[in-house]
């Protein structure tokens, strides 16, 4: 019997990482004379909620709560395989094989950068790159495979440090079910969070939904899906959103169960995403979307994307044949009123949406996976 232990200090972040993370554990579980170990060091989170929110059978999956790390020492032997998800920390153990999963695409962090933010008083940034860089130099010089969840975040990784990754795009669910009507919604969905990487910036698409509706287009409601972190300034920035939107058809569903999600994937027409926007992508690649996992979700569903131009999304979509890519406020709201306005086209271009997703489904995931898998397992 192999044992595989899964670490990530982010359960409770309920995001795509997660999603991705878990969907390793729920394959390999699957695997014969394999055994899988998620361990957690969270009390907040427990398996239940994982299964509910990924949609998928943990039940041949250990779920072990751990007080710290340390605690690994103990458990986890020179026999066993250890994968973990981190973004700044290192987390050793004892395990014969470590597999890196990284997620982020870090700009260069050298001497300069450290002393800009010192200059800036940043000095908790400061602290955290001087972990960041230790972790990817770790995960260069001792992880036996690292692997990375986009080509935007491998060629990152690989032109700024010199790391070498297997690239293993996001498992995708399908959406897709006949139960449901596509009706004039445009949807969004994603963490609601106000923080260092990848903003959503729901500021600006709900001011182009505002633009929209006030250009005419008041038949259509926006709709705006996700899980929400616990701080002040979250807080805050989700009632800044609600209190500028009140008089608009935008509705805001937080921490919505995984029935509602794929109700609103199916009825929604239009998707939208507006990560990167504002950002300096060759200054800052951490700070745009990486891949776009709801984005491809909600094309499995045939909505017709309309995101913003960078990082992973343009590994996702050609421009006018399967959704479109905007930079500028303009861009989006022209894109969206031109295909509302020709529904042929909409249907054609849900249908290619739908066509792309195949690219990204479960199955390919589960193929990659194993490719990798299997000679360190065997």
């Amino acid at each position: 019997m192999k044992n595989i232990f899964i670490f990530s200090p982010y359960w409770s972040t309920l995001g795509g990482g997660e999603k991705y993370v878990l969907t390793v554990a729920h394959i390999l579980s699957n695997l014969n004379d394999v055994h899988v170990t998620l361990l957690t060091t969270d009390k907040n989170v427990d398996k239940q909620i994982l299964e509910n929110f990924c949609n998928l059978n943990l039940s041949k999956v250990e779920y072990r709560f751990i007080n710290n790390f340390r605690e690994t020492k103990g458990l986890i032997n020179d026999k066993d395989i250890f994968i973990c998800l981190s973004n700044v920390h290192i987390f050793k153990t004892n395990a014969s094989v470590h597999i890196q999963l990284l997620q982020i695409p870090f700009k260069r962090m050298n001497i300069v950068t450290l002393f800009n933010k010192i200059f800036k008083f940043k000095f908790e940034e400061v602290i955290k790159d001087l972990f960041r860089q230790n972790l990817l130099s770790f995960a260069k010089k001792k992880a036996n495979i690292i692997v990375t969840n986009s080509l935007f975040v491998h060629n990152i990784l690989k032109n700024n440090y010199s790391i070498h990754s297997e690239v293993l795009f996001p498992p995708i669910q399908n959406f897709s079910s006949e139960e449901f009507q596509k009706k004039n919604i445009i949807l969004s969905v994603g963490r609601f969070f106000y923080g260092y990487y990848n903003n959503k910036r729901y500021d600006i698409l709900t001011e182009a939904f505002r633009d929209l509706y006030n250009q005419g287009v008041i038949d259509w409601e926006y709709h705006i899906i996700g899980n929400v972190a616990d701080d002040s300034a979250t807080r805050k920035m989700i009632v800044d959103l609600q209190n500028k939107n009140k008089s608009y058809p935008v509705f805001f569903h937080f921490n919505t169960p995984y029935g509602s999600l794929k109700k609103y994937y199916n009825e929604a027409s239009i998707f939208w995403h507006a990560a990167g926007y504002g950002v300096d992508e060759n200054k800052y690649p951490e700070n745009v979307e990486h891949f776009g996992m709801t984005t491809v979700e909600a094309m499995s569903a045939g909505c017709v994307p309309i995101v913003h131009n960078s990082g992973g999304q343009r590994e996702i979509i050609i421009n006018g044949q399967n959704g479109f890519l905007w930079r500028r406020k303009e861009e989006l709201i022209e894109f969206t009123i031109r295909t509302i306005k020709n529904i042929p086209n909409l249907m054609n271009l849900q249908q290619k949406a739908r066509e792309r997703f195949l690219e990204y489904d479960i199955s390919k995931f589960n193929n990659k996976l194993l490719e990798i898998m299997i000679p360190v397992i065997r």
